[in-house]
């Protein structure tokens, strides 16, 4: 375009010069006219060529982003997919857990504190309970008898009292029914804080524990001697570290902590299955 323009004029200027009819002023306008139209036509092609360049930018800007949300997209698609994959898992395993819930709990499995007596055994216990008031305690939700150890021991002995030895004779007896022979009895010891200072005590006691196993041995005895398999009886200590009641300050004890407790079990708890003994004797 610029070259016509500048053709154009410079046919004009030379057929005006020519025929001799245009005054020099006018001819110096005219070129100086052309000039500033060649200064603002090349300003326009400039102008153009940024306007191209910047088109081409942003052209490749807009296909860069283009590449990136189409990646998002994609990276959006497999974390929606992850997501309901684990939705689905999360809720498999909601449903599994709340059926563990709603289920009852095996015998073999469940804790102490639900493992209930039959009736029968159940029904005598509580009968041998009300009978002996003072002595002892029968809590059903855990199958367990609980001596008052100042009742059933003289202080700092191991030596089980007339009267609780004919309890523990009685209560050899519910035992031996046919509705509780597939239960074993564990007797657990437990003293107060109260050390033991005396020496003779202390020769055959050194400390509470000792005490304490010593008396759930003790009861143990008893209850062999009144006929009970000795293969259904255990018998352990905790010294004064199982406490059900705060003691005293200053090593005063509390009498409720001074118990045997003796707990009554199905034959699968706390011993080795016959199924996993080995039968070559081992070492």
């Amino acid at each position: 375009m610029r070259t016509y323009v500048g053709t154009a004029l410079s046919v004009v200027m030379v057929a005006l010069v020519a025929g001799g009819c245009v005054p020099k002023a006018k001819l110096d306008s005219c070129r100086a006219a052309n000039r500033r139209m060649e200064i603002e036509l090349n300003k326009a092609h400039s102008a153009l060529r940024t306007v191209r360049d910047e088109k081409q930018d942003l052209s490749r800007d807009l296909d860069m982003c283009r590449g990136e949300v189409k990646s998002k997209q994609a990276d959006i698609e497999i974390l929606e997919a992850a997501k309901a994959d684990l939705q689905d898992k999360f809720d498999e395993l909601s449903d599994r857990y709340q059926k563990l819930l709603d289920e009852p709990l095996p015998p073999e499995t469940g804790p102490i504190s639900i493992s209930a007596l039959p009736t029968k055994v159940d029904a005598a216990l509580k009968a041998f309970a009300a009978a002996n008031p003072e002595l002892l305690e029968y809590l059903p939700k855990y199958g367990m008898v609980k001596f008052q150890s100042d009742l059933t021991f003289e202080l700092g002995s191991d030596y089980v009292q007339d009267d609780a030895q004919e309890a523990l004779a009685r209560f050899v007896e519910i035992l031996q029914t046919d509705a509780a022979q597939d239960f074993n009895v564990f007797v657990a010891g437990h003293t107060d804080n109260v050390p033991i200072k005396k020496a003779a005590t202390k020769r055959r006691h050194p400390d509470n524990w000792y005490l304490s196993v010593h008396r759930a041995v003790a009861v143990q005895q008893i209850l062999q001697a009144a006929g009970l398999d000795p293969e259904r009886i255990g018998a352990m200590g905790f010294g004064e570290h199982h406490p059900i009641a705060p003691n005293k300050p200053g090593g005063k004890g509390n009498k409720v902590n001074r118990r045997v407790e003796i707990w009554i079990l199905s034959k699968d708890r706390f011993l080795t299955p016959e199924a996993v003994v080995g039968t070559d004797g081992g070492d």
